[in-house]
């Protein structure tokens, strides 16, 4: 048979060893896995407590891959929402690409969420305190610790002012000086299914079920097909896309062409063929004369 049906975790032939040793292969660096891991209520809620530092904080509903449709501008996908028992928004990203700017991608997402909220006709005051939790692999803050907590100050007075945003960014290069967050941020490197700790045993038990348990192993399976499958789908429809638009530029040019020789044929001056050109082909003044430049001569 083909390899038309292979995927990161192999082929149907393949057996349940096989498959389970490509998917022990994952960190928590992976956002598709650490997705998968803190779509657990329990296990969201260790890492939140640790990160904030507020460890009676209860998650009361937890969404992983929570997409905000923005009809003009740009979508986005939150890797985690959750909520706690106050009404508290906690948005956690495992963003490990060195090339972002991801204060400004915090900016943007911040927005989203705030619009997403707050329904028409509503009160400012009725936006939920959001916390926004930013995991990198490197420290772009150059604060050289493992965890950063932002806050608004009024400069020259250092009053911290509140409203409503708090940022915290955590990276994977440096160390902390609160045992949990530097426990918690090691193990997201090396996310060991076998590693014992009663610091986030929750975190811990859904590595292992994904990793070691049967149900575990073929759910990462299916859901790394299913975003194999719809990679190749975009691929093809932006291939399309573009054939198409290289399809209508080719087929605009051979128009143009025709309509300047024809036009030269019958000795129209050359600048009422600009004219017509712009008219009829809807071009500027500059894009008409470099096609009567190309065709004319």
């Amino acid at each position: 048979m083909g390899t038309d049906q292979e995927s990161y975790c192999g082929n149907r032939m393949d057996s349940y060893e096989e498959r389970r040793n490509k998917v022990r292969r994952f960190q928590l660096t992976s956002d598709i896995f650490f997705c998968k891991v803190l779509e657990d209520k329990e296990a969201c809620q260790e890492v939140i407590r640790i990160l904030l530092g507020h460890p009676s904080l209860v998650v009361k509903d937890v969404k992983t891959q929570y997409s905000i449709r923005n009809i003009e501008n740009r979508s986005v996908v939150l890797d985690v929402l959750a909520e706690d028992t106050d009404g508290r928004m906690v948005n956690v990203e495992m963003q490990v690409s060195e090339d972002e700017d991801h204060q400004r991608r915090a900016r943007y997402y911040q927005a989203s969420m705030d619009m997403s909220f707050l329904e028409k006709g509503c009160p400012y005051e009725e936006l939920p305190e959001l916390y926004l939790i930013f995991i990198t692999e490197k420290d772009f803050l150059n604060q050289k610790t493992g965890i950063s907590y932002i806050d608004r100050v009024v400069r020259g007075q250092g009053t911290v002012t509140d409203n409503g945003v708090h940022e915290v960014y955590a990276n994977l290069t440096y160390g902390c000086e609160d045992e949990k967050i530097d426990e918690l941020l090691r193990y997201m490197k090396k996310s060991d299914s076998d590693y014992q700790t009663e610091v986030f045993p929750n975190v811990v038990r859904k590595v292992r079920y994904l990793k070691e348990q049967k149900e575990g192993v073929e759910i990462m399976c299916k859901i790394l097909e299913e975003e194999r499958e719809q990679g190749i789908r975009i691929g093809v429809k932006q291939g399309m896309e573009q054939g198409i638009t290289l399809g209508i530029e080719q087929g605009m040019e051979k128009g143009i062409r025709a309509f300047i020789c024809d036009n030269r044929e019958e000795n129209i001056p050359r600048e009422r063929v600009q004219e017509k050109l712009q008219k009829r082909f809807e071009l500027s003044e500059e894009e008409a004369k470099k096609w009567l430049r190309k065709y004319w001569g």
